[in-house]
């Protein structure tokens, strides 16, 4: 394993202006929470708390810093934290930005995040990069001091197989990754770390969560290779269904694509959406290849907005689904 890089990120540097939240909504989610904030997210975001779990699949929300026209990335280099980083007006606001990503990290049990993002950033690793943060989190919020890595291909062609993140891999960073049968087939041919089958799995009822479990704690040295779904298209809902049962409360997100996916099958919660204030043009956008219907389509809720001087926007929107012309919005409302 290799050694893991820790980043300093100074109060003073990253401290963010919060000017508005939805006070009604965030008092709901508090009642019911079972969380307390970090100490370092009091000090510098203020409070951050998550509803429970659902008993079916995690809680899930996603990170994604865009461009102040919506990019996700400029064409000539397509490294999603680029548009953060090269904001010349304020290079603070970019570090703000990445410890905002950790913080959900500390918060989160799960990582997932996607093959391309691995082909772009060749040193990418989604551990908590805070060395205060990944304290509080075994101490205030009793987990283990990473989350999981699970990355995520439709049939496993996409998967960097010597990037940074399997050298990583171990008891205590674990990576897994989840893909489809015919991904199975690729890993075979492919792949030379040692792994475990989970699964496949094509639906839930195929699964026995005990054998899971004893398979997954016999063979800590090992990666885990959840298969779900048929031929080369996994199964989301049954791999958020088996992670939920092992365990992991709260998901993030930092695969775009996935998280378009998720919004398409109604199952993403949350959506934390920082924007840096510069001009990217081009097509990179979330969402390009999934249109909503201008009738059917996710509405959003603001929950918390803050600044970081006049050069970051930093957004925690609410999701929220089957929203109509002719429906009680009531019923929206937290």
């Amino acid at each position: 394993m290799a050694d893991l890089v820790y980043i300093d990120f100074p109060i003073p540097k990253i401290k963010l202006n919060i000017c508005y939240k939805r006070d009604d909504i965030l008092d709901a989610i508090k009642k019911e929470s079972l969380d307390r904030t970090l100490p370092k997210v009091m000090e510098v975001y203020g409070e951050l708390l998550f509803p429970k779990a659902l008993d079916n699949r995690p809680y899930i929300f996603c990170s994604v810093v865009l461009s102040a026209d919506g990019k996700m990335a400029y064409t000539d280099n397509q490294a999603g934290p680029v548009i953060s980083r090269n904001n010349y007006l304020d290079p603070d606001g970019a570090l703000a930005d990445y410890w905002v990503l950790n913080v959900l990290r500390s918060y989160a049990d799960g990582v997932i995040i996607g093959a391309r993002t691995l082909q772009k950033e060749p040193d990418a690793s989604s551990h908590v990069y805070d060395k205060e943060l990944v304290e509080q989190r075994v101490g205030v919020l009793g987990k283990s001091k990473f989350p999981w890595s699970i990355i995520a291909s439709f049939d496993a062609t996409d998967i960097p197989f010597d990037h940074l993140a399997f050298d990583n891999a171990s008891e205590e960073y674990k990576v897994v990754i989840a893909t489809s049968p015919d991904g199975l087939e690729c890993i075979k041919r492919e792949f030379n770390k040692p792994y475990i089958i989970i699964g496949p799995f094509s639906e839930v009822g195929e699964i026995n969560i005990e054998s899971v479990r004893a398979d997954l704690e016999n063979n800590l040295d090992k990666i885990p290779v959840i298969i779900t779904g048929k031929g080369s298209s996994p199964d989301s809902a049954v791999l958020l269904w088996l992670l939920r049962k092992l365990g992991l409360e709260r998901l993030l997100i930092e695969s775009p694509s996935y998280n378009w996916h998720l919004m398409a099958n109604n199952s993403l919660d949350e959506f934390f959406i920082n924007y840096s204030m510069v001009y990217a043009g081009g097509s990179i956008t979330p969402g390009t290849a999934m249109p909503f219907s201008h009738e059917t389509h996710p509405h959003a809720e603001l929950l918390t907005l803050g600044t970081h001087q006049s050069n970051f926007i930093f957004t925690r929107q609410k999701i929220y689904y089957g929203v109509s012309k002719t429906v009680d919005l009531g019923k929206y409302k937290y």
